[in-house]
């Protein structure tokens, strides 16, 4: 991993590779003097990083407050850049609050940027954009390692259904499998999903229900009943992460996803995993694996699901608590990759959510007594699926073999 402080602009850039995958995570841990000025410098150092490693974006999103997203707007920042980067291309921009805040208000400002991009190699095709249905704006991005195809869809939404939050969220659904239908999948390729709710606290079981709904029609919701000694192995349930984060346009629900088309007769490899600290999350409603594992021959990556304080039953615990809530999360997360291989080191692209931004100081420092002061994350205030959960961490973690 590369980590550079730019400290005139309070800017961390973190680097990290494994196999063609190529990620920049970068965030903001103080206020800038000039917002457009860092801003600028940003994109500039993103631009010269992604020319050096000749790679190209396939994932990019944004946190930031909505003060913050409307200034890139307003002053024409970030604007999409030559094809061949694919830097700006398509953007999943959230409003997710920074904790670390801008004059002296904790949530205003510009928390981060996450992007994933696929650097040239042998047996690896230079990724083409997929476009939204309507053809009039690029959706996402697809490429292939050797006999395996890959498909990473963005900033999926419904703006027709204001009125429903749940018809919204089906509607989203259909579309992402629509997409998938005209590569020749449908949705039981999609191995994780990054799902943003505007309030999620007000109408997470509804979601949830209408997840779940969707899911059973497409095939691959467990029968609950009938599934308690299933190994989530033989569940098709994608990875995923649920968390607060309004969309700029006004939809109750945005998805992010990737799906996978690998032949049975592939060295590429997808699993599940499951965990000895905390029930499987479909047993009690919520339709996601805990992580899902991509194992090729020269690479492996885990995709870490949100993550949070719940416990083997799927009860919340350590109620009040932010500090063992973060301890007991980082635990949790530390046993669950630790199956495939994998320590929290190894991780290159996350995200962390505060309930409470005045925790920040808290947060940085447990990370540092573990040696994890390092690890590539942006940090947002947000409210996780429950109340009474105070943290949750997110993430994608490789390793070349």
């Amino acid at each position: 991993m590369n980590k550079i402080e730019y400290k005139e602009h309070g800017l961390y850039i973190h680097q990290n590779e494994h196999g063609p995958h190529y990620f920049i995570v970068a965030y903001f841990y103080k206020t800038p003097a000039d917002w457009v000025a860092s801003l600028k410098y940003l994109e500039s150092e993103l631009e010269k990083m992604l020319a050096q490693k000749k790679a190209r974006v396939v994932l990019e999103r944004w946190f930031g407050s909505a003060a913050s997203l409307a200034l890139i707007e307003r002053e024409k920042l970030f604007l999409p850049k030559d094809p061949k980067s694919g830097l700006h291309s398509c953007v999943t921009p959230i409003i997710g609050m920074p904790c670390a805040g801008t004059g002296g208000d904790a949530c205003e400002g510009f928390a981060g940027i996450q992007i994933q991009a696929i650097t040239p190699q042998e047996g690896v095709s230079l990724p083409e954009p997929m476009q939204s249905l309507d053809g009039k704006t690029v959706q996402g991005h697809k490429w292939q390692e050797e006999d395996a195809r890959f498909f990473l869809l963005q900033n999926l939404c419904d703006l027709k259904h204001p009125e429903s939050n749940t018809q919204q969220t089906t509607e989203t659904l259909l579309k992402a499998e629509a997409l998938l239908k005209k590569e020749g999948l449908d949705y039981r390729s999609v191995g994780r999903t990054w799902i943003y709710l505007d309030d999620i606290l007000s109408w997470y079981t509804p979601f949830n229900e209408a997840r779940s709904a969707f899911y059973r029609q497409v095939g691959i919701m467990p029968d609950i009943e009938k599934s308690e000694k299933t190994p989530p192995s033989e569940c098709y349930l994608p990875a995923s992460t649920g968390i607060r984060g309004l969309n700029q346009n006004g939809a109750a629900c945005t998805i992010d996803l990737i799906a996978s088309d690998i032949p049975q007769s592939s060295t590429f490899k997808v699993r599940r995993l499951t965990n000895r600290k905390q029930k499987d999350a479909f047993r009690y409603g919520a339709a996601f694996a805990r992580a899902l594992v991509l194992e090729t021959p020269s690479y492996s990556q885990v995709q870490i699901s949100g993550t949070a304080a719940i416990d083997e039953t799927g009860s919340s615990i350590l109620l009040g608590d932010t500090e063992a809530q973060i301890r007991y999360t980082l635990d949790t997360i530390e046993v669950l990759i630790a199956e495939a291989g994998f320590a929290l080191s190894d991780i290159s692209l996350a995200t962390a959510f505060l309930k409470d931004e005045k925790n920040l100081p808290l947060f940085l420092r447990i990370m540092e007594e573990r040696g994890l002061s390092d690890l590539p994350m942006v940090i947002c205030k947000a409210d996780v699926c429950r109340d009474d959960l105070l943290f949750e961490l997110d993430g994608i973690a490789g390793k070349n073999l």
